[in-house]
């Protein structure tokens, strides 16, 4: 009864057992790079518009002044944004529903998946900012499968340990002209030598000639304010900016591409 168990473990050499660990990650690694490939894809590189700087308004922020930078040191940053058009004539999407998919987008596509894995394996990185009050609602979320496309976690949630959410405004649907909707997500430490944050902006842009009929736009934007709380002068190179500006950048275009395919019944029927 023993022989095809025998027979088994004997085919297991250490010569198989290096050509079939090599096959599985060759295997994952090209599913990996396909599934990249095509999430990339589904954004023109020439409809973002990037800049190494951030807007005023992240700048004079409560979350940036309050809590990443309270003392105005330095600081460096990035920032991304695309018009994305959307039918009118069906249910048409709000900020809200928008900034959802593109929070979940940026935290569960391929682009974050290395540094999820790693933050996973390796949790030495710890968000920290005494100012942010726990609240009863707030979610502690490991994993992509915990976002929800239709829903921000709650304020302070903090994901993978090392981001937390500071700010959420949604601003009102049904007001004749949008002030926008936006999350922000810190990480670092404000007591620390690094601090920064995302922040996630969703605005419905009025009306206008250019427009068609049954067309709605939206703006969706994507900046990164980094800088070190304990020192006027901001530690990160120039490289290292540069190296952080491309990373955002891939980020964003993960992010666009789940928003597009979360609404892409209403983005097939504008064109």
């Amino acid at each position: 009864m023993f022989s095809p168990i025998r027979r088994i473990a004997e085919a297991f050499t250490p010569k198989t057992i290096t050509i079939g660990t090599t096959l599985i990650f060759a295997g994952v690694g090209g599913a990996y790079a396909l599934r990249l490939r095509d999430s990339l894809r589904q954004t023109n590189p020439r409809h973002i518009q990037s800049s190494v700087a951030v807007s005023e308004s992240l700048v004079d922020s409560n979350t940036v002044r309050k809590l990443v930078n309270p003392r105005s040191h330095g600081s460096k940053g990035d920032s991304h944004s695309i018009i994305l058009s959307l039918c009118s004539r069906k249910n048409v999407a709000s900020e809200k529903d928008l900034l959802s998919a593109f929070v979940t987008g940026f935290f569960s596509g391929p682009v974050f998946l290395p540094e999820s894995i790693a933050l996973t394996l390796f949790p030495l990185s710890k968000v920290s900012y005494d100012e942010l009050i726990p609240t009863t609602d707030q979610k502690v979320i490991w994993s992509a499968k915990q976002l929800s496309d239709t829903q921000l976690p709650p304020i302070s949630s903090i994901l993978w340990g090392t981001f937390q959410i500071a700010e959420i405004e949604l601003s009102d649907s049904q007001a004749s002209e949008s002030i926008g909707s936006r999350a922000v997500i810190v990480f670092g430490d404000n007591k620390g030598s690094f601090a920064g944050c995302h922040r996630f902006s969703v605005k419905r842009l009025d009306p206008s000639t250019d427009n068609k009929a049954d067309e709605i736009k939206f703006r969706l934007s994507l900046e990164c304010l980094v800088c070190d709380p304990t020192s006027s002068e901001p530690k990160e190179s120039e490289f290292l900016h540069k190296v952080h500006n491309n990373y955002s950048y891939f980020l964003f275009r993960d992010a666009v591409a789940h928003t597009k395919a979360r609404f892409n019944s209403l983005i097939e029927s504008s064109h």
